[in-house]
């Protein structure tokens, strides 16, 4: 059996690992992105990155920068070099951060497929190197829809793990404005201890990305009092993670609450309608099935023929790799 703590941190290093074999560069940061949200689930960073790791992180939610990821994964150019681009002089990333901390460029490249990110890879050069070339920039954005479409796919894998029984308990953290925690549950704490080990951090002070990543939307991010996101445990189990922006005592700075909680079938279907390409009336088709509709009220709901639903059924019978509708509902009711 695989370990679950080191498997989608391998995955996020063969990332890293196939960009090399195709571009020359001297560290990076590979980060898995929530599709819906945009917000990180994870991330593999090399060590010379991740004493600026932070920094990064609030450049991304603080102020509008240039090629920041949400741009990247929505825009029509997904993959671009600061330097090549000639952006890096309107960069507060490129002159504040990375500049100062002995780094020439940064590459990113979105990692999307069928108009969904899940991913992004940051790699960096070092002062006294060339520049990313145009060359370096068409062979990442080749290769990129490749690596999206692993991410998605190990996203939904079943995976062979023993239950936790913490599985069904709820979490609460509380962080401070520079993510240190101040409060926390036993559930809460179990949980963040799962995201460290999975994450292979070993300073118990250090948050993990999803956490900082919740904070920083609603602490950096504007005005917003919520932020919510979906993140995968390596065993397979999905959790929510929804965050509310804490108003402290005059002259406090503000604080964060999170919420932990296994996601339900609800929260995950959108996901899994990425995963299988399902389109919007199929997912229409299997929300109704999963509510135990025979083929004639589904039609009935849909303002559809039976005929159609029948096509559906067989298109999502397809996608999925399932031979029969009750697999169909068992499988999308036990993910």
């Amino acid at each position: 059996m695989t370990n679950p703590a080191l498997h989608f941190q391998q995955l996020r290093k063969n990332i890293r690992d196939e960009l090399a074999d195709i571009c020359d560069f001297d560290a990076a940061c590979i980060t898995t992105i929530d599709p819906a949200t945009l917000l990180s689930t994870g991330s593999f960073t090399d060590e010379p990155i991740e004493s600026i790791h932070n920094q990064l992180f609030q450049n991304e939610f603080l102020k509008k920068d240039v090629h920041q990821h949400e741009d990247l994964a929505k825009g029509p150019v997904h993959t671009a070099s600061l330097v090549q681009s000639g952006e890096y002089l309107n960069s507060g990333r490129y002159q504040h951060i990375l500049l100062p901390n002995g780094w020439a460029d940064e590459l990113r490249v979105a990692l999307v497929i069928q108009g969904e990110c899940w991913g992004i890879a940051s790699l960096y050069r070092k002062k006294g190197k060339e520049p990313f070339h145009e060359q370096d920039i068409q062979a990442v954005s080749r290769q990129s829809p490749a690596l999206a479409a692993n991410l998605r796919d190990e996203l939904f894998k079943k995976r062979e793990t023993e239950a936790d029984e913490t599985e069904e308990h709820q979490g609460f953290l509380i962080l401070s404005h520079d993510y240190h925690l101040l409060y926390g549950n036993e559930a809460g704490l179990h949980w963040l201890h799962t995201f460290q080990t999975f994450e292979q951090i070993h300073d118990d002070a250090v948050m993990p990305r999803p956490f900082r990543a919740l904070g920083a939307k609603l602490l950096y991010g504007g005005g917003d009092q919520t932020a919510v996101s979906i993140s995968r445990m390596p065993t397979g189990l999905f959790l929510s993670l929804q965050a509310f922006r804490l108003t402290q005592a005059t002259e406090q700075e503000e604080a964060v609450m999170i919420h932990i909680k296994r996601a339900q079938t609800s929260d995950i279907l959108p996901y899994a309608a990425k995963t299988y390409r399902l389109t919007e009336r199929e997912m229409n088709v299997l929300d109704c099935l999963i509510k135990g509709q025979s083929t004639k009220e589904i039609a009935s709901t849909l303002f559809i023929s039976p005929h159609t639903v029948h096509d559906h059924v067989k298109a999502m019978l397809q996608k999925t790799n399932l031979s029969s509708r009750r697999m169909l509902v068992y499988f999308f009711s036990h993910i």
